[in-house]
């Protein structure tokens, strides 16, 4: 985030190499909504405030700015941009929480940014690790049949917390899921393992079957 580390520089170079009282220059609306706003200030930097941030420190040109200050607006900004990120992020595919933060940690923002802007989408249920997990486990059992276990691994891996993990299984997959599931991937196997039942099997155990689902498919196809 390019913006961010001129922020720090420029911090740097005001208080500590110059003897410089900073002040808000301008503030201008941000979008037709008009639900957050740019501030800028003397020293050439700006940031995105939110209505509620400028609300609650009564934004206005010439306000001063100290140190503390601009280090609550440099992280005001920062958690402005994150959240916007989250919505592109959102508007593309379902997320997980886990994902979500994880993605928005690669794109440069702070812990604390990361944190608040996956919490506010939570809340507005714009992305739900429940239903992330419902859509996942549907279209992993399409393109690439696994057992409840491997499935559990795969959640957890895309960022989806063990207890909604736990739940989405309960809730999403069945006896019947299951065996639609292990007879697709075995069916696949067989083409690929002819001459060996033993190394179908393994595979099958590999992609988190158990030995009494394995069985299943073993007692109903022709091996």
């Amino acid at each position: 985030m390019k913006e961010r580390n001129t922020v720090s520089q420029a911090r740097e170079e005001s208080f500590s190499s110059q003897n410089v009282n900073l002040f808000i220059t301008a503030i201008s609306k941000r979008g037709s909504s008009g639900s957050g706003f740019t501030v800028g200030i003397s020293e050439g930097s700006s940031f995105f405030v939110s209505k509620t941030f400028h609300d609650e420190f009564s934004l206005e040109n010439g306000t001063e700015v100290d140190e503390d200050f601009l280090e609550k607006l440099e992280f005001e900004s920062d958690c402005v941009m994150a959240l916007q990120k989250a919505g592109d992020l959102i508007g593309r595919a379902e997320q997980s929480s886990g994902g979500l933060y994880v993605k928005l940690k690669k794109k440069g923002f702070s812990d604390g940014a990361c944190k608040n802007a996956v919490e506010r989408v939570c809340q507005l249920n714009l992305i739900n690790d429940e239903r992330f997990a419902e859509m996942w486990i549907s279209s992993r059992l399409r393109s690439h049949p696994e057992g409840k276990s491997a499935l559990y691994k795969g959640l957890l891996s895309r960022g989806v917390k063990s207890k909604s993990a736990k739940s989405a299984l309960e809730q999403n997959l069945s006896e019947e899921d299951l065996h639609r599931a292990v007879q697709k991937a075995g069916r696949k196997l067989l083409v690929k393992y002819r001459d060996s039942n033993l190394k179908v099997k393994q595979a099958l155990y590999r992609r988190g079957f158990t030995s009494g689902e394995i069985q299943y498919f073993l007692e109903n196809t022709d091996v």
